[in-house]
């Protein structure tokens, strides 16, 4: 049994020495929000919508405050860019070559693919074959998508491009396929933005950074007809966690006169004012500028403050119990979401509804959707991470 104790579950395989935390733990806020959001989203519709004699402003005002996920993704998205700019500005140019990108793909492939295809392939059965597909789970997923089709597009991680909806079979989908257009792109960017003359470097990042808010502005606004669930919408995102990876050290050095208990107030309104920002209205154009000021600005401020290791939210995001849920943050991705629903449904159709019956169930949902998560992580995701094909083991052994 010691080998399912979570310190033994969630070791990274990899240097100690390499090992980041506060990145892990920064993943642990992302997939909460993300968590917290989606499951008050069905408290709303299942639980506050159908009783109305639950009332009370202030509480319902503070649920829907925090019923937003959204910030959550774009927070992974500046983490991924941060990781894979951090993997590749470090290869010496000798050794950035097609071996290196070849094993770059299939450390990316087994680690993403074997789970997602796992959620997407028995939810196509559970729907297509068994006709168990729970009501209003993906209400904004295009309805004259076939299953069939829906699964073709989402096995090859081109949905939003092509039909410009949410995957029928996973709504979440959608970021996990702007994930994996970011992982093809990435050996190009970084290519031109890490191999040259040092003294062009801050002009090539300068300018990287122009072009990726330039196609996410002309995609957002609709300038050019572009669909919305491309990395076309959200390369911007990626492109901040990059810029963060290359001046780290100038950015560290930046949050190092904060204090420790302001560190904690700071990134804990950050967390919050998140929340705020998946909710806000903004209007196109003028506007899409401040968001991204606000949004930007907070997921900056976050790694700025993590990376602080001797105050208290550097500390807290190191903490054992938040890596671990920062580690196992993809199963808690893909597993969340479905159980969520289901469970809200449940509740709200067979429970008589208080708001005491509606933090206990809220708390034991949130509960059950992490240890689903852990299982998922254990069973599925971790065994998989660490596979590699044959062919890729007698290559690098050669």
């Amino acid at each position: 049994m010691r080998q399912f104790l979570p310190s033994r579950v969630f070791q990274r395989s990899i240097n100690p020495a390499s090992y980041r935390p506060e990145i892990d733990g920064l993943r642990f806020f992302a997939i909460m929000m993300v968590m917290v959001g989606h499951l008050l989203e069905r408290v709303e519709r299942f639980w506050l919508e159908p009783n109305p004699g639950l009332d009370n402003a202030a509480i319902n005002s503070v649920l829907h405050f925090f019923a937003s996920p959204n910030q959550g993704v774009l927070l992974f998205f500046a983490i991924s860019g941060f990781i894979i700019a951090k993997q590749m500005q470090d290869v010496p140019a000798g050794q950035f070559d097609s071996g290196f990108v070849g094993r770059y793909y299939v450390r990316r492939m087994t680690r993403i693919f074997p789970p997602y295809y796992f959620i997407i392939l028995t939810t196509f059965c559970a729907y297509y074959f068994l006709g168990l597909e729970p009501s209003g789970l993906n209400r904004s997923a295009a309805a004259e998508v076939s299953l069939p089709e829906s699964l073709a597009a989402s096995l090859f991680y081109v949905h939003g491009a092509v039909f410009d909806s949410l995957p029928r079979l996973y709504a979440l989908g959608w970021s996990l396929e702007v994930e994996v257009q970011f992982y093809l792109l990435a050996p190009l960017i970084f290519l031109a933005l890490f191999r040259g003359d040092d003294r062009s470097a801050p002009w090539r990042c300068a300018l990287m950074l122009a072009i990726f808010f330039a196609i996410s502005f002309v995609a957002i606004n609709k300038i050019v007809p572009i669909n919305a669930f491309t990395i076309f919408s959200y390369i911007v995102y990626f492109g901040a966690g990059i810029a963060l990876a290359r001046y780290e050290q100038a950015w560290q050095r930046a949050f190092s006169g904060i204090g420790s208990a302001a560190s904690l107030v700071i990134g804990l309104g950050c967390v919050i004012g998140m929340f705020w920002l998946g909710t806000a209205h903004f209007a196109p154009l003028a506007m899409t500028l401040i968001y991204w000021f606000l949004s930007l600005g907070t997921i900056a401020l976050l790694f700025g403050l993590a990376f602080q290791p001797d105050t208290l939210f550097g500390r807290l995001c190191r903490m054992p119990y938040v890596t671990y849920i920062g580690l196992a943050c993809y199963s808690l991705y893909l597993v969340h979401l479905q159980l969520f629903h289901i469970a809200a449904l449940i509740v709200g159709k067979f429970l008589p509804m208080s708001y005491p019956v509606l933090f206990g169930a809220f708390a034991l949902i949130l509960a059950g959707g992490l240890l689903a998560g852990y299982v998922f992580f254990v069973l599925i995701e971790k065994p998989f991470a660490a596979w590699r094909p044959p062919l890729f083991k007698s290559a690098k052994a050669a």
